[in-house]
């Protein structure tokens, strides 16, 4: 018969816990603490570096080569396998790249990380998605700071790709074999700018409600306008306005859709780049005549340990920036909450639009044609689509110019029967044609700013310099946005009472800040010659607990049977209201 094995004793409680020994010995025990958690911390590390111990990892970080045979088990290691075990000398070169690629992607996942602390709590419908964004900055710990950083590298990941491809293209990196890096580089950057505009809604105040509005009403002129335009107008925002369903589909847009493709086409970028061809040389160094220069250039330089501790201190560098900037230097602004029925007055964008709202002004194409028919005497302005041409045709020929830059290069190569060259001397018309763009731009986006737009009125123009309705977005990237001297004074500096601005026309040097702003008011309102005997009020009144209402009157004599000769702007302020 089968007998039974005897049951070995269990271990007892010391047995089983070896630091119960040393209970009595405090100096052992510390020592005995300190051995099983340095064992622990470099087994995990081994396990997620294939090999990799605590040892290595400090060689690492002190820029020290690893020890024979470990470099190659760390990278072929899944997480650094994708990395190359080696670049050209020149092409890690800072001055080659500015890093723009690189910090390109450090913000992307900035915003993917901020992007899903924010998703926790927001709530995407129409009824109470500005109130939890208010809730966000208001009630949930670090809210605000989350939401700046989310916004911060949302603006600096369009600024670093937009400079990225200038870059590349002054440098002539798009050349063979790196075209369809080049296309793919394009998709990316127009991804981007479809994130911002998604993301843009999100908040529903003002100036994301009627931003939005703006943007999607140019596709409305894609011709045929009732065919196409409309049809793509209504598929986009769910209906004929935007609305609830509007921003269901830009959420959907914004946390699914595009991060998914832009994953997908960031994948194949960077493959090309890191697998396919690498990343491209200094131009004067690759194609220079000395074969020394050309091979110092590419002499081989391990990416570790010397290229990754640079790339953590670049992390370290930017994020340490990002945090400061997000919190003492940047704030992303929340305006009052959407109104369908207010629209906001001069209309503003974001300032990566500016340049579609400058060209939506014809400043070219317009005059020129009016010129033309007016010259060979033939009525002909019916017959050109101002909204068409310049809110849709041209900035989508624009787009389609931008993704075959490296084959008509390649073309004008072959027709010219020079060889390909990524030198300037030898690009003088590519170099020429992308200084042109990049001032064209520049115009563009000047002419879509309120400084270009011409007042609704002189009054108005007082009003929104001191009293705007909306806070106005700076034109220039990471700049605080323009909310008017009387916000920043903010509920505590603006006194109650009526104050009539020709008393403040002379203020003493001691005077409040408050009074200097009413002295700039009337300063503002004398040099107006079109507002004749102009009288101007500012009134500041307790509305209601802890709310003030601030209202600007502007009087003057009416000069036409149809002018009021009264203009009032009205505004609201809470005592805990931020700018």
């Amino acid at each position: 018969m089968f007998q039974r094995e005897k049951r070995r004793p269990r271990p007892s409680v010391r047995e089983r816990l070896p630091l119960l020994k040393h209970l009595g010995d405090r100096a052992r025990l510390a020592q005995v603490v300190r051995d099983t958690a340095f064992r622990v911390a470099d087994n995990v590390t081994r396990a997620l570096s294939a090999g990799l111990s605590l040892a290595d990892v400090r060689a690492l970080l002190r820029g020290e080569p690893l020890p024979e045979g470990r470099e190659v088990v760390f990278t072929n290691a899944f997480f650094a396998h994708w990395r190359p075990r080696a670049y050209a000398q020149s092409a890690s070169k800072f001055s080659n790249t500015f890093a723009l690629g690189f910090l390109s992607v450090l913000t992307l996942f900035v915003q993917a990380i901020t992007g899903i602390v924010l998703m926790l709590f927001y709530n995407p419908s129409a009824d109470a998605a500005y109130a939890s964004v208010w809730r966000i900055v208001a009630e949930i710990p670090f809210g605000q700071f989350v939401r700046d950083l989310h916004r911060l590298s949302a603006d600096l990941l369009i600024l670093f790709a937009a400079l990225h491809l200038l870059r590349v293209y002054f440098a002539g990196a798009f050349k063979p074999p790196r075209q369809f890096t080049w296309v793919t580089g394009v998709l990316l950057l127009v991804l981007v700018l479809g994130s911002a505009l998604t993301g843009s809604l999100l908040p529903y105040d003002q100036a994301a409600y009627w931003g939005v509005t703006w943007v999607t009403d140019a596709l409305k002129a894609a011709p045929p306008r009732e065919g196409i335009g409309v049809a793509f107008t209504r598929f986009v925002r769910g209906g004929d306005t935007v609305g609830a369903a509007t921003l269901l589909r830009f959420y959907f847009a914004h946390i699914a859709l595009l991060p998914a493709l832009t994953l997908a086409l960031l994948a194949a970028h960077y493959y090309r780049v890191a697998r396919l061809h690498g990343i491209s040389l200094p131009a004067g160094e690759e194609e220079s005549p000395d074969p020394e220069v050309r091979a110092a250039a590419q002499a081989r330089v391990d990416f570790l340990p010397g290229i990754l501790t640079r790339e953590w201190l670049w992390i370290a560098m930017a994020v340490c920036a990002l945090t400061m900037l997000a919190a003492f230097g940047y704030h992303a602004p929340l305006g009052s909450a959407a109104d369908a029925t207010r629209a906001p007055s001069p209309a503003t964008v974001s300032w990566y639009w500016l340049w579609l709202q400058g060209m939506r002004q014809d400043p070219i194409v317009l005059p020129l044609w009016r010129a033309w028919c007016d010259a060979f005497g033939v009525d002909a302005l019916d017959w050109y689509d101002s909204a068409a041409w310049q809110g849709v045709l041209l900035p989508s020929a624009l787009f389609l110019l931008l993704l075959g830059v490296p084959y008509l290069d390649e073309v004008w190569d072959r027709w010219r029967g020079h060889a390909s060259s990524r030198l300037g001397h030898n690009r003088k018309l590519g170099v020429t044609l992308g200084l042109l763009g990049v001032a064209v731009f520049i115009w563009f986006t000047y002419l879509g700013t309120p400084m270009a737009s011409a007042p609704v009125s002189r009054a108005a123009e007082i009003a929104q310099a001191f009293l705007p309705a909306e806070c106005v977005p700076a034109p220039i990237p990471l700049l605080p946005a323009d909310c008017g001297v009387a916000r920043r004074l903010g509920y505590d500096g603006l006194p109650t009472g009526a104050y009539e601005l020709e008393q403040f026309a002379d203020v003493p040097p001691s005077a409040s800040r408050f009074e200097v702003m009413l002295a700039q008011m009337y300063a503002r309102l004398r040099r107006q010659t079109d507002l004749p005997d102009a009288k101007g009020f500012f009134i500041v009144a307790d509305w209601q607990t802890d709310l003030k209402k601030i209202t600007l009157r502007i009087t003057w004599t009416p000069r036409a049977p149809d002018e009021v000769g009264v203009f009032e702007r009205t505004m609201f302020l809470h005592r805990d209201s931020v700018d």
